[in-house]
């Protein structure tokens, strides 16, 4: 009797210490951006966030006693690839992942993270929480939601740059959702649609399209593309004579486009971010951020930068907070209820659909005024009070929704 008592705790204390070896795994979260491909330099950007979460909580001796570890890998910007990433990360024991940089891929990821009950932590522009389909407990966003970005920047065009607008859209989830948000503006706002042309992602050459908008005449072009994608249509409209003609709007900018783009990037382009460096002028809390980041990297953060750095950030506090790094569904609980002050001042995840409650900054090119860093100038704040639906609107997915199942040119 007595040597079978001792045998079953023997027994149990194994089983114990396995249980907790396997739930801690081989880092705390697995996070996957496309470091490679056309949105290479922004996911760096992202990755660079993230890195700067963890040293600045690992400088004050990490969580429970013990540092921080991340696992970061390559995307491709490949829907397979990030999905295939993200499983071997949880097979391997990794409680928590995050990452991405395109709103598409981060749905894919949410519907399989929210079905298999694995928290995961997006941090680029996406639609998790917009629908019925792609609510859930599981999944949450530091990027924004898609639309947001398109409603500010929509609103502020057709009240300061004309009514008679195209548009130019990258040929999937988030390019679809920036023509939602324009069409949507448009009808309040008694706008003049002309004409929608989609690209697929990898479009190089957009002179052809010159023709067209010069005989159309719109005020202002909505450029809902990114990346190198965005910068040759930028140079390529300068170099033909077209920024003189007509406003180009960008749904989503950054920084190493402008610089890229140089004198290109002139006062006729106005573009939208989630964040600009030159904040940290207004929210004394995003300042240690801008200042590590120059320390580290030479240059300035980006918008993607914070993205990465407040969707880890958000997690360790919360793993903080709750004493655990491993226990999710504590960690979800808290990071429906807390809020931080960072980068924008006071901000929180909304509890119906995780989305970040952030503003979005409208920026106007300075072209050849630029010098160094400063690249744009700061013309609106718009706050998430006046371009995030409500609750049951996302949930219904109103007014976008049924835009988005008749685009127009599609």
């Amino acid at each position: 009797m007595k040597k079978a008592s001792i045998l079953m705790l023997i027994t149990a204390i194994i089983l114990v210490f396995a249980a907790g070896t396997k739930a801690q795994g081989p880092a705390d979260v697995g996070w996957v951006f496309p470091l490679t491909g056309p949105y290479g330099a922004y996911a760096e950007e992202m990755k660079r966030g993230v890195e700067m979460a963890v040293e600045e909580y690992n400088a004050k001796g990490g969580i429970l006693g013990g540092p921080i570890k991340v696992l970061i890998r390559d995307s491709e910007l490949k829907a397979d690839v990030a999905l295939r990433r993200m499983k071997e990360y949880v097979d391997s024991g990794v409680p928590i992942v995050g990452g991405n940089l395109s709103g598409g891929i981060s749905m894919i990821i949410n519907q399989w993270a929210n079905k298999n009950k694995i928290l995961y932590m997006s941090t680029c522009h996406n639609n998790i929480g917009q629908g019925e389909a792609d609510r859930g407990r599981y999944g949450f966003t530091s990027g924004i939601r898609s639309y947001m970005t398109g409603n500010a920047l929509a609103e502020y065009a057709f009240d300061k740059l004309g009514k008679k607008w195209m548009v130019i859209a990258a040929d999937y989830r988030w390019g679809h959702d920036e023509v939602a948000a324009f069409v949507v503006k448009s009808q309040e706002a008694g706008g003049k649609f002309l004409e929608a042309i989609y690209t697929p992602i990898g479009t190089r050459d957009f002179s052809s399209y010159v023709p067209k908008i010069l005989a159309l005449k719109p005020d202002f072009v909505v450029l809902a593309v990114f990346g190198s994608d965005l910068v040759a249509a930028v140079k390529q409209f300068n170099e033909l004579g077209l920024t003189k003609r007509t406003k180009l709007v960008l749904p989503k900018t950054a920084v190493p486009i402008m610089k890229e783009c140089g004198a290109a990037y002139d006062e006729s382009i106005y573009g939208a971010v989630t964040w600009y460096w030159k904040l940290y002028e207004k929210y004394p809390n995003a300042k240690p951020f801008y200042q590590k980041y120059v320390a580290k990297y030479g240059g300035v953060p980006d918008a993607d930068a914070d993205s990465g750095y407040v969707g880890a950030w958000t997690l360790f506090k919360a793993m903080e907070t709750v004493g655990s790094k491993t226990d999710t569904e504590k960690i979800i609980d808290t990071l429906e209820t807390m809020t931080w002050n960072l980068n924008h001042g006071t901000e929180k995840y909304r509890a119906c659909d995780h989305v970040r409650e952030q503003t979005v900054v409208i920026l106007q090119g300075m072209g050849d005024k630029a010098k160094n860093w400063d690249l744009a100038t700061v013309v609106a704040e718009v706050g998430p009070d006046k371009t995030l639906q409500s609750c049951e609107n996302d949930l219904k997915d109103i007014p976008y929704g049924p835009v988005l199942k008749n685009l127009p040119g599609k």
